[in-house]
């Protein structure tokens, strides 16, 4: 929750490569969250297994999805729910180290000119400074911050299925955020999600 918080505010401060850097931390410590919660009687020893330093996340992620995660159901749309955390997890883990593409979210687009012939070339102005903030960036990092509340609230649902008001709440938060024209429907490309730079045109987001 520390680390939400902390890349939550670094998003509303313009920081957004420290807020995603953060939020690759929030995604790895929702395996160690859902060991604790999802009731399998094997949960114990893989977390001691985690806090010996032996069970690192891609091998935390491949025991959830041996053991816990075929109880879920779908993802975000209809794809299955071990696609939906693998495909996740895998997109923030170039952010583990500060790179070229990291570096990209603290960069503020103001204005981007297309060409006017097939073969022209594209224009953009672009600021490069501390706490540059981009809206367009700091939407679609809260937009990751809401999956990572639904994917908890996946997980809780699934582990106390005798509260269907949870249950509800959480499908619909589920239907609101897949309908976002940020992401990209039931292809689930999260590599693309997580670039910096999307284009708007004719009202609609290209990924590209």
């Amino acid at each position: 929750m520390d680390t939400l918080l902390l890349a939550n505010q670094a998003n509303k401060d313009g920081m957004h490569s420290n807020a995603l850097a953060l939020t690759r931390q929030c995604v790895e410590a929702i395996g160690v969250i859902e060991l604790g919660i999802c009731g399998h009687p094997d949960a114990e020893a893989a977390l001691l297994k985690w806090e010996a330093d032996t069970l690192n996340p891609g091998k935390l992620r491949a025991w959830l999805q041996a053991n816990v995660w075929p109880q879920y159901g779908s993802g975000l749309w209809t794809e299955p729910w071990f696609t939906f955390m693998r495909e996740f997890a895998g997109a923030v883990q170039p952010y583990a180290h500060y790179g070229r593409n990291l570096a990209q979210w603290q960069l503020r687009l103001h204005r981007l000119h297309e060409p006017n012939k097939p073969d022209g070339d594209i224009h953009a102005i672009i600021e490069m400074a501390p706490r540059a903030y981009d809206a367009q960036k700091a939407t679609r990092i809260t937009l990751f911050h809401a999956l990572l509340t639904y994917a908890l609230g996946r997980i809780w649902m699934a582990a106390h299925r005798d509260d269907p008001e949870f249950a509800a709440l959480i499908t619909k938060m589920g239907i609101a955020l897949g309908k976002s024209r940020y992401l990209d429907g039931h292809q689930t490309n999260w590599s693309q999600q997580f670039w910096a730079m999307v284009w708007e045109r004719g009202g609609g987001t290209i990924l590209e």
